[in-house]
């Protein structure tokens, strides 16, 4: 392909300056796909093509950066004299595209080696008022996401023209961790339209609200039931009659503590969604706010409580109950880690917290990711 190449730029240079149907040149394809070496033949071959549009305003520069290929963009930027001014007919620049399309390594690029001038395009907004940011929440892409939030440069409080700041599309960054899937692309770049959310009404909770309160019923029945059916039974015979046969016993007291946690934890989490049944929509983020920790503590406790009670009737036999405990241990951690997933992102900006939920979200992108590349493939 390069000998062909070099051929028609030695005998038919002109060949190089026309344009399909949509309006893209040589340069344009050579950077969609990536080949290094064609772009550096044609910009050798012509110093304006590189500063060539396409009818949707896109500079090779824009295709490079929209898949992905860091190379190419990095060698068309050592010759743009002002990259701000590259921008398409939406006004959006390379950052803007790459965040589009996912392209968390063009994205890292930029943050860490790319020149001062490229670097300052990070806050830049385009026709619609919309930075980087903006766009990668609202296309849901979580690594180029996490990568512009961590950067200290980045504004998280800029608005755009419909007055949302990028919090109010990064919620949606999860959503592809339920499955929904993604729109598939063709060849040619598809930017979908900005994201403009629907009020909410107390309907839009309401699935949530009742399953969380069939959880927390089932936990206050399964905990007022292990309250008078305790491991080992009671005494049938004076002095100590009705007491437990494993009163005086270690792993009774944290049976009966975290069996208590958990039977006022479950009633505390119904009381708190009654509030969310109110019809006022304020009241309904705030009671599932309060009531989603509650429930995790109440699960967590629920989880140890049965570990206890289970140690208590099978401790003589030392082996069973030492791998019960290190398996029970391990699926208490595992749940654990499961609660804090459903939980993210964290809204504490709080850098210590942050750090807190720094490694969940980099396993639930990485099984996002793979999921992704899995359903691209069939």
């Amino acid at each position: 392909m390069s000998a062909i190449l070099e051929k028609i730029v030695n005998k038919k240079k002109e060949w190089i300056h026309g344009k399909e149907h949509q309006q893209r040149n040589a340069l344009h394809h050579a950077a969609s796909i990536g080949y290094l070496h064609g772009v550096q033949l044609l910009l050798e071959s012509c110093d304006t093509c590189h500063m060539g549009t396409d009818k949707d305003g896109f500079f090779p520069l824009h295709l490079a950066s929209a898949y992905g290929h860091t190379d190419v963009v990095k060698k068309l930027l050592e010759i743009c004299p002002n990259p701000r001014e590259i921008v398409d007919n939406k006004g959006r620049n390379i950052i803007h595209i790459a965040a589009i399309m996912g392209q968390f390594n063009v994205i890292k690029y930029i943050l860490q080696n790319a020149k001062d001038e490229v670097k300052d395009m990070i806050n830049d907004k385009d026709y619609d008022g919309n930075t980087p940011l903006h766009l990668a929440a609202s296309c849901c892409h979580p690594k180029v996401v996490q990568a512009l939030t961590w950067d200290t440069r980045v504004d998280l409080h800029c608005l755009n023209n419909n007055i949302q700041t990028s919090l109010d599309r990064l919620t949606w960054c999860l959503l592809k961790s339920a499955g929904v899937q993604n729109a598939k692309r063709g060849q040619n770049i598809e930017i979908p339209s900005p994201y403009k959310p629907k009020p909410k009404s107390t309907e839009f909770y309401k699935d949530r609200i009742n399953t969380l309160m069939v959880v927390s019923t089932l936990i206050t029945t399964v905990a007022f039931a292990a309250g008078f059916t305790l491991p080992g039974g009671t005494n049938s015979s004076a002095p100590e009659q009705g007491m437990a046969i494993m009163l005086h016993h270690v792993w009774f007291k944290p049976f009966i503590f975290c069996i208590t946690a958990s039977m006022y934890g479950g009633i505390s989490v119904i009381i708190i969604l009654i509030w969310a049944q109110l019809g006022d929509i304020t009241l309904a983020i705030f009671a599932l706010n309060v009531a989603t920790p509650v429930l995790g503590v109440t699960l967590a406790t629920l989880s140890v409580a049965f570990l206890a009670g289970v140690h208590l009737v099978i401790r003589d036999l030392s082996w069973l109950a030492t791998s019960i405990m290190i398996l029970s241990v391990i699926f208490i951690l595992l749940l654990l880690l499961l609660y804090i997933l459903l939980c993210l992102p964290s809204a504490s900006s709080n850098l210590i917290m942050r750090w807190i939920s720094y490694f969940p979200f980099k396993i639930l992108t990485w099984l996002f990711e793979k999921t992704s590349i899995e359903d691209k493939n069939m």
